[in-house]
């Protein structure tokens, strides 16, 4: 009598990894792309910006302008999908309410720290500022910087985002703590105006990152 060995089903490793990370959701496209396109902009105002008198030249004045408040508007749509994913609240921080209020709080306050810049610089430059008005302006920066922090901090550990993309926004959050000790503390113009560019190039690439990740699918 013959018999046959028993068959046995050897896992596929592909398989299985491939059975944990889904497609590139929409949401995480359109986020993707929106931070992408605000580091783009953004880095088109700040080229004008640093090279052209956009506070008496009309035509570099309206282009600064317009890249500027574009940029600031796709930065804060960005938040909505990231926050939100595609309105079921699932989004790169998962079912986290902190992360979430911590990137949308982020978009808040990312609009109105850049309206206030164009208030202070170019709207009102003559006006005085109070310490109490500097000490407000600080304040607001830096709970914008702790906002995306978090939500950065939140994003690594949701483990929602996959590769890069899971460090993207945490990266950026750093990226702009950076810039903004060079600012305060940096006398070197031309240091300063390097951060602005790594600054808005680490926005573009991140935007990119997010644009091709995949997501894990929930456990």
């Amino acid at each position: 009598m013959t018999t046959s060995a028993p068959h046995i089903t050897t896992p596929n490793p592909v398989a299985s990894d491939a059975a944990t990370i889904r497609p590139r959701p929409r949401w995480a496209r359109t986020a993707g792309i929106l931070i992408a396109v605000g580091g783009a902009l953004l880095t088109a105002a700040t080229a004008i910006e640093l090279t052209a008198d956009v506070a008496t030249e009309s035509g570099p004045a309206t282009a600064f302008w317009v890249l500027f408040l574009a940029s600031t508007l796709t930065h804060v749509a960005a938040m909505v999908p990231l926050a939100l994913g595609r309105g079921d609240g699932q989004g790169a921080v998962g079912a986290s309410l902190v992360g979430k209020v911590a990137l949308l709080g982020f978009g808040a306050l990312f609009l109105a720290n850049q309206s206030m810049y164009l208030v202070t610089a170019y709207l009102l430059p003559s006006a005085a500022l109070t310490e109490g008005a500097l000490a407000f302006l600080v304040g607001m920066s830096a709970a914008q910087g702790v906002a995306l922090l978090v939500g950065g901090i939140v994003i690594v550990r949701a483990g929602v985002l996959t590769g890069g993309a899971r460090w993207a926004v945490l990266v950026l959050a750093l990226v702009g703590f950076a810039l903004g000790v060079v600012l305060n503390v940096s006398t070197v113009e031309a240091l300063s105006n390097a951060m602005y560019f790594v600054s808005t190039g680490a926005q573009i690439v991140a935007g990119l990152v997010i644009f091709r990740s995949t997501v894990a699918a929930a456990k």
